[in-house]
């Protein structure tokens, strides 16, 4: 679920089950002592709270009973290093919903249990409930069937003008939710936007919170180093304090890969892909793009170098890309940056699909140490580049 820990105080759960969904639930409207009583002991004796049951078409995997007795678990279908993905259905409404088995207890997966139990809005992924074991956490979540952002651009090759108008809609406003709440993201990409169904009109959810950072008062900043290279924002790079518009920069990676199907930023060596990032090197391709000049624009708006003039996600929500309104005679657009400007370096590998280069990198993080290595080299490009405000 991610590499940045935070610190997290929490209880472990008592006899009764109670005390951890009371501090888990504390802002949601679920009832901690229901949610505790809605297992009641099998028939034939007690089944100690918090011990494995093993099902029987399912010998070699073990689950908390509580689980098993709340939920049907029908399917395995995810699977990473330390955690496995299960489909479920709750035995009495006949829901369905997704299960993240977590071994041990992480302090990235504190944070992300604690930042979930906050959040409520139509376009984030939902937390149910969580049941923990000795070795196991059960993060019982809403079911998004319709998969990852990620797959719909390969299978598509790239979106249409209005379909990636329709999906960054989506996604600003549930970023908008996220930023008034003072939460910021921090690994927004298509693999961690899902689709609550298979529709082509289906919801789209931000899910994976395991970077995610909770202010505590306003305009706090961050200096963790974390992320996916391909989607980090300049100041991350350049090791100086960032505010939540890096969610912002990674919004307008996203917009250029829906209507391009390539990264706007891609290089195998990582010195140089820091570098294209910085002084945002990027090409709009006419055999690859799909969309307007004014996309162009509204793509620009976001990958600004100087996080001070990018847009913010209430900004971008009103761009007249995203509303269609037509703007006032005296307003005047921004040209869209020629190419020449853009490619003034050499590109190794400019034009690979998504396919090539995300999945190469699925669940990849940032390195600090690298980036602690490269940061003054990288500032002394930046410092020849014009629009920085950092320094």
């Amino acid at each position: 679920m991610g590499n940045c820990s935070q610190k997290q105080s929490g209880s472990a759960v008592g006899s009764t089950g109670t005390s951890f969904f009371s501090n888990l639930f504390h802002k949601a409207h679920i009832d901690p002592h229901a949610l505790a009583q809605t297992c009641p002991p099998p028939h034939g004796g007690e089944m100690p709270l918090g011990e494995c049951a093993v099902l029987r078409d399912r010998p070699a995997m073990r689950f908390d009973s509580r689980l098993v007795c709340k939920y049907e678990v029908l399917a395995v279908v995810g699977k990473g290093s330390f955690s496995q993905v299960l489909r479920v259905q709750h035995r009495v409404t006949r829901k369905y919903f997704a299960v993240k088995v977590v071994n041990g207890d992480c302090g990235a997966v504190n944070n992300e249990l604690n930042i979930l139990s906050r959040l409520s809005h139509p376009f984030v992924i939902r937390l149910e409930e969580v049941f923990k074991s000795s070795s196991k956490l059960f993060i019982v979540m809403q079911m998004a069937s319709g998969g990852e952002m990620y797959d719909r651009v390969v299978a598509k090759g790239r979106y249409s003008e209005e379909e990636a108008r329709n999906a960054l809609k989506m996604l600003l406003t549930g970023l908008t939710y996220l930023h008034s709440i003072r939460v910021t993201h921090r690994d927004l990409k298509p693999e961690n936007l899902l689709y609550a169904d298979s529709r082509p009109e289906a919801r789209l959810l931000i899910t994976d919170f395991g970077l995610a950072y909770q202010a505590t008062k306003p305009n706090e900043t961050m200096t963790e180093t974390c992320g996916t290279p391909e989607y980090i924002a300049p100041e991350l790079l350049l090791r100086v304090p960032y505010t939540q518009k890096v969610d912002m920069w990674a919004v307008g990676v996203i917009a250029y890969i829906l209507m391009s199907g390539i990264m706007p930023f891609d290089d195998d060596c990582r010195s140089r892909l820091y570098t294209h990032i910085i002084t945002a090197n990027y090409v709009y391709y006419p055999q690859f793009w799909s969309g307007s000049e004014l996309a162009k624009q509204f793509v620009d708006s976001l990958l600004e170098t100087n996080s001070v003039e990018r847009l913010s996600s209430s900004a971008a929500m009103k761009h007249e890309w995203l509303t269609g309104e037509r703007p006032s005679t005296t307003q005047s657009r921004p040209p869209t940056r020629p190419t020449s400007e853009y490619n003034s370096m050499q590109r190794t590998k400019s034009t690979r699909s998504i396919r090539s280069v995300t999945r190469s990198d699925h669940g990849h993080r940032v390195d600090p140490r690298e980036v602690d290595e490269l940061a003054n080299d990288l500032k002394r490009v930046a410092q020849t580049t014009k629009n920085y405000g950092v320094f």
